[in-house]
């Protein structure tokens, strides 16, 4: 039996993303506050695998959820209250990719260490190592970009982020993705859990680690809904300071605007990112079968997706 700790689970990932190691009740674990946090790697020699997770959920809150697949294949969900989980296959090699895809508004991400949390992974033979290199997009955004809502009503079960517009897409242009994202956030307004605006929680992992930014591909931001009930020009003020937060993070990386599905403050936003240089993206009519009249269905994911990967895919030739 082959023991891998968080640090060598982190070391495996050349894009660390944002992933992070942190201390959960006296238990180093390989953590990230983002639902759809994903990590992807290779089997060699390996017939079995067991992931060990903390339920490390409110306890108001129904039970983590962790998503995995072998090969591109179909998603397997796992609930972190079981705390470990296997995954079988054979002795070839093989991408095995786990992403962060259940948890809930009441989750105490931001300062109650209530992340998705990894202890280890052991296998019975044979070695991981890390997957070979693919284009990276890092997705700035809201409850919409992390995934949730996608499947129906139930928090933390039925979110998607496997398989959300950004799912999607990134699997149309065999990419791999970074979700810098929470529920309820925008410029304006704080996220759930304790996170706090955009600007803050694009430059830092929780209340107390910044984040060293990674070196992508792309970057698509998608925020702008949550902000609706703000005066316009508060909002225009605060997205432009956003814009230029952006940009200086990611100085070299082409940065690409996505109009809200709703259409939420789209003429300020097309207006803005004008001024700033960035090419938008339109999405009208792009989702027409939500959840919830905000959240997209499976359907509407599916058709947003697929329109994304289309337009993303001339920025990464």
């Amino acid at each position: 039996m082959n023991y891998y700790s968080p640090r060598s689970l982190y070391n495996l990932i050349p894009q660390h993303g944002r992933w992070f190691i942190k201390e959960i009740n006296s238990v180093s674990t390989l953590y990230t506050t983002n639902l759809g946090s994903r990590l992807r790697f290779t089997t060699n020699g390996v017939s079995k695998l067991t992931v060990n997770v903390l339920d490390n959920r409110n306890e108001l809150s129904p039970s983590q959820i962790y998503a995995w697949r072998i090969d591109n294949g179909p998603w397997r969900r796992e609930q972190a209250s079981q705390n470990s989980w296997k995954i079988k296959t054979n002795p070839e090699s093989h991408l095995i990719e786990i992403i962060t895809a259940g948890n809930t508004d009441l989750d105490r991400v931001w300062s109650g260490n209530q992340g998705f949390a990894i202890s280890s992974v052991e296998i019975d033979q044979g070695t991981l190592e890390s997957a070979s290199t693919v284009p990276v997009i890092d997705f700035i955004g809201d409850s919409i970009t992390a995934g949730c809502w996608v499947a129906g009503h139930h928090a933390s079960y039925d979110y998607r982020p496997e398989s959300n517009y950004v799912g999607t897409a990134v699997d149309l242009l065999h990419a791999t993705d970074v979700r810098i994202a929470y529920s309820a956030g925008g410029v304006l307004r704080q996220a759930t859990g304790g996170v706090p605006t955009a600007e803050h929680f694009l430059t830092y992992l929780d209340a107390s680690t910044p984040w060293k930014a990674n070196n992508p591909d792309l970057v698509v931001i998608n925020l702008g809904v949550n902000d609706r009930r703000f005066p316009l020009e508060q909002f225009t003020s605060r997205y432009d300071h956003f814009l230029s937060l952006v940009t200086s993070l990611f100085p070299t990386t082409p940065i690409l605007i996505m109009i809200p599905f709703s259409q939420t403050f789209a003429e300020p936003i097309r207006r803005l990112a004008g001024n700033h240089q960035l090419p938008v993206i339109e999405t009208t009519g792009w989702c027409t079968t939500y959840t919830d009249g905000l959240h997209p269905d499976q359907p509407g994911a599916t058709k947003s997706g697929v329109r994304l990967a289309q337009k993303l895919s001339n920025w990464l030739k």
